[in-house]
């Protein structure tokens, strides 16, 4: 019983005394900390909080108080005030849940590893992607599970768009002819050490350095700008 009272929000202290009162009956706060075994301090802060909870109420005899515990079902009454109080306020923790929900995060990643989790959490969205700024090497320094991610991509059917670095042309025909895919490159002059991704509305930068890193942004806003930069880079690409 003492650990479903304090389940329903009752502390060990007052559990200890709202039972000793309901079978002693009234009594004294010295009386109520002797029966319960508690220390008299522990009993009056006790004793005064079953009171602000209505649990507890007293009469005076004298100069005196005598204690006694509220009938049982005020507990239900309790649960009942928490619950109307709890529904009040969920509207605002919702809105406040929205507001942090706008804001941008930065995840950063570090070696191969790293870089294998942004690509498990762009499969894991299931939307298109959108890749600038690619290197003819990636494919080799990633080998251990590129071909992999492309498999998974095109069995889900998420299409891809990859614009290569300039010296990359066998990597891009072997793209091409995959379902989902389609690849270009940019002249020489637009040649980026850093590879760009963008997906539902996150962009994922990679650096190419020994070891790897990948920094993931979460920004709906920033996702839109870098398609739109995208989108400018493709018509200048070359499809073959």
């Amino acid at each position: 019983m003492e650990k479903e009272l304090e389940y329903l929000g009752l502390t060990k202290n007052e559990v200890k005394v709202y039972l000793t009162l309901l079978k002693s009956g009234p009594s004294t706060a010295v009386d109520i900390s002797k029966k319960g075994k508690m220390h008299r301090t522990n009993t009056y802060d006790s004793l005064t909080s079953l009171s602000d909870k209505g649990l507890v109420t007293y009469v005076l005899k004298g100069k005196v108080k005598y204690f006694q515990a509220s009938d049982p079902r005020k507990i239900k009454v309790l649960l009942d005030e928490k619950e109307e109080a709890y529904k009040q306020i969920l509207p605002e923790l919702n809105s406040i849940k929205k507001i942090e929900a706008t804001h941008e995060k930065v995840h950063i990643y570090e070696g191969v590893l790293g870089i294998k989790a942004v690509t498990d959490d762009i499969l894991s969205e299931g939307k298109e992607v959108y890749t600038f700024g690619v290197p003819r090497d990636v494919s080799e320094k990633m080998k251990s599970f590129v071909g992999i991610y492309h498999k998974r991509r095109i069995k889900a059917k998420m299409r891809q768009y990859h614009i290569y670095n300039q010296d990359a042309r066998e990597r891009i025909k072997f793209l091409n002819s995959l379902p989902y895919t389609k690849a270009a490159y940019l002249p020489k002059d637009y040649d980026s050490p850093v590879t760009t991704t963008v997906y539902a509305g996150k962009v994922a930068f990679f650096i190419w350095s020994e070891p790897p890193f990948g920094i993931l942004i979460e920004s709906k806003r920033m996702a839109k700008s870098y398609k739109n930069y995208f989108d400018i880079l493709w018509k200048f690409a070359k499809k073959n």
